[in-house]
């Protein structure tokens, strides 16, 4: 008689969601934005995006709670390295979650011009902390050419999410008291998109990938 044994290690053998990426995001981000203000349905759009990056910071979650089970998986990757995930993935939870809840309700009309400088003040704040959790994460343990080059990754992908980050809650806030326009908030919304398609991981892969094969 054959007995089969169920595992449970779909975290070190979950894939990232691929088209679905924070990549995809970034670019969905970055496109809607830039219609945005070209002047066609500035509101509406400014919503749309709202949400869109909510779902990327989520799915940023997954992808990096998959990643980091995986390299915990082969030995590759410290408890320290897994308390630092779990922070990380509780900030975009969070605030990708909020910022969709925001974006849907300023997308069927309860106050946008609030709720979306709002949630553009909630992302900045959540790649403020993610990329000091990733530079903090990234401190090599030795002194390998490996783990060197780690360190220099991460306090690459973490000094971007940081200036992003500044930027888009000087910009959220700056629209919350003027209200003037959309100008700032889709400006903010840009830098955001353009952070979210470079710390893609699927991205980066993709890229390296198409080099690889051109060469």
């Amino acid at each position: 008689m054959a007995t089969f044994v169920e595992g449970r290690r779909f975290p070190a053998e979950a894939e990232p969601l691929g088209l679905l990426s924070e990549g995809a995001a970034g670019i969905a981000t970055v496109v809607l934005s830039v219609i945005a203000l070209a002047g066609i349905s500035s509101a509406p759009l400014a919503s749309i995006v709202t949400i869109v990056v909510g779902v990327g910071l989520m799915v940023q979650a997954f992808n990096s709670t998959a990643e980091r089970f995986r390299a915990i998986s082969t030995g590759s990757a410290s408890t320290a390295q897994s308390v630092d995930l779990g922070a990380e993935v509780m900030v975009d939870v969070v605030s990708g979650f909020t910022g969709l809840v925001l974006g849907i309700l300023a997308l069927v009309g309860v106050n946008a011009a609030h709720l979306v400088p709002a949630a553009l003040i909630v992302f900045g704040g959540a790649l403020l902390l993610s990329g000091g959790i990733e530079m903090i994460s990234g401190v090599p343990s030795g002194a390998g050419q490996t783990s060197t080059a780690a360190f220099q990754s991460s306090a690459a992908t973490g000094g971007l999410q940081i200036m992003v980050g500044i930027a888009a809650i000087v910009l959220g806030i700056l629209a919350l008291t003027t209200l003037a326009s959309w100008v700032l908030v889709l400006v903010g919304f840009i830098a955001i998109g353009a952070a979210l398609l470079m710390v893609s991981a699927t991205f980066s892969g993709a890229v390296t990938r198409l080099l690889v094969g051109a060469a």
